[in-house]
């Protein structure tokens, strides 16, 4: 699937053209509520996909994202086998950065949750275990 295909299905979701199918996973709903307890700032799913001929992510909101997380955005993966800090077999407690779609991996997750369900926010963590716990679920339900 390629990022485009992937802001379409996020979009679909919004426009409940796909219907959300809310996790009954208690870790899940868990890890969400201490980001939304934690929460300083948040963005509307409106304000990120921004739609001209394709969908384009809003640049500012992923800024905001990694300020808050405290880690990197790399807009491309390094060709290559430069080191090891971009390497799925990192545990996540020690990656220092994030690629796009770890990103959309979080904002698919966090769309599926009963925080999301109720206020239509998607709230930007400050936690980065909570955030690599919703983009690997986020990746589960892609895939």
């Amino acid at each position: 699937m390629t990022i485009q295909d992937y802001l379409n299905k996020i979009e679909a979701l919004q426009r409940k053209k796909t219907k959300i199918a809310f996790l009954d996973d208690d870790d899940f709903e868990f890890c969400v509520q201490k980001i939304n307890q934690s929460a300083e700032s948040f963005f509307m799913l409106d304000d990120l996909l921004q739609k001209f001929s394709v969908i384009h992510i809003n640049s500012d909101i992923v800024k905001l994202s990694a300020n808050g997380l405290g880690l990197l955005f790399l807009e491309e993966r390094e060709s290559g086998n430069i080191c090891f800090a971009s390497s799925d077999e990192l545990r996540p407690e020690y990656r220092q950065s994030f690629k796009l779609v770890d990103f959309l991996d979080y904002v698919y997750a966090f769309m599926h949750s009963l925080v999301y369900k109720e206020s239509q926010k998607i709230i930007v963590p400050s936690e980065k275990d909570f955030f690599w716990k919703l983009a690997k679920i986020g990746s589960d339900l892609r895939k």
